[in-house]
């Protein structure tokens, strides 16, 4: 009698077992089928098969070394659920920057709801295909046998609302024609994205100064740069984060008269590196850097807006050589 009762009670165990597994593969919802998408227009389409979907979102997220990001960059309108067959739609494009993304298909149960939501549906796009990047612009700082760089705000805000932010080659080169490069350096602009400030927020772009602490003080109304123009800064200020300092000493390199570009370089094979700046001239010298320093800019050199801080909004130097805001959308599906 014992013996039947336990294996009655393994049956009925097993009969529970198999019931709960059924009640869970029921309860979860299924993904659409025939997800389609156009990277040039937005235009989607995808079949939805289970009417216990709620609602759906088209979502970017950023694709880095083959991975996907934990969190969206830019998303459709919420699409209706409730609903089986084909649904369409446009997804408005003009947020999305350049770069390698996931185009996801997200399904939603909905609140309190019993179902459980299945896994996106992803379809893989690049965007900025066969496009230069927007040239950067620079300005540098001279004392003794140092300079120091500033790469352009307005060139950094441009970079991160409308395409990426790249490497940026810095050359210098020991004859004024540029064949003969004294010393290169690569530096990767998106580091700075960590150190970048909004104040007010959404309002201006702040990306690095300080007023005192400074080995250069930059004087907009004391100090005429050689080259290009200036902005509105009524304050003078130090950079700092996008600073970049070299020496004699630090390059290998004798004093003298150095021609010195800077161009942005691409991240990915899909994206065209920009045309390099003309050449500003450096003097360097045998003495330590002081307090007293020159100054020249690339031709389209811009300095910070001031407000309450100095800051910058993208899109706003239209004369910038392949300016970024009048590219085209140049999205293609990855392989």
């Amino acid at each position: 009698m014992k013996k039947f009762c336990s294996i009655l009670l393994a049956a009925l165990l097993l009969i529970s077992l198999c019931a709960f597994a059924q009640a869970e593969e029921a309860a979860a919802l299924k993904a659409p089928t025939d997800f389609t998408f156009d990277p040039m227009t937005g235009a989607y389409s995808f079949n939805a098969v289970d009417e216990n979907v709620s609602y759906y979102f088209i979502r970017f997220f950023e694709v880095k070394d083959g991975e996907i990001s934990g969190e969206y960059i830019s998303s459709s309108k919420r699409i209706r659920g409730g609903r089986t067959g084909e649904i369409t739609g446009t997804i408005d494009l003009s947020d999305v920057a350049w770069g390698s993304y996931a185009v996801s298909l997200n399904s939603f149960a909905a609140a309190g709801s019993a179902f459980v939501s299945p896994d996106p549906v992803n379809i893989y796009a690049n965007y900025g295909v066969g496009l230069p990047l927007e040239r950067p612009e620079m300005l540098a700082m001279m004392s003794g046998n140092e300079v120091q760089f500033v790469i352009d705000w307005w060139s950094l805000d441009d970079y991160m609302y409308y395409e990426y932010l790249p490497y940026a080659k810095i050359t210098f080169y020991s004859d004024e024609d540029c064949t003969q490069e004294a010393y290169s350096d690569t530096v990767d602009l998106a580091l700075l994205k960590n150190t970048l400030r909004k104040n007010p927020p959404g309002i201006i772009e702040i990306w690095g100064y300080t007023m005192t602490g400074g080995l250069h003080l930059y004087e907009p109304q004391g100090t005429p740069v050689e080259g290009g123009p200036v902005g509105s800064l009524s304050d003078s200020i130090y950079f700092t984060n996008d600073l970049y300092s070299y020496s004699t000493e630090s390059m290998g390199i004798p004093a003298g008269t150095y021609y010195v570009t800077l161009q942005a370089l691409s991240r990915d094979e899909y994206v065209l590196d920009s045309q390099v700046t003309p050449a500003i001239a450096v003097t360097l010298t045998d003495d330590a850097p002081a307090a007293e320093y020159t100054m020249a800019a690339t031709e389209l050199w811009h300095e910070p807006g001031q407000m309450d801080m100095p800051g910058v909004n993208p899109g706003l130097q239209k004369d910038r050589v392949d300016f970024a805001l009048n590219q085209p959308t140049a999205g293609q599906l990855a392989e």
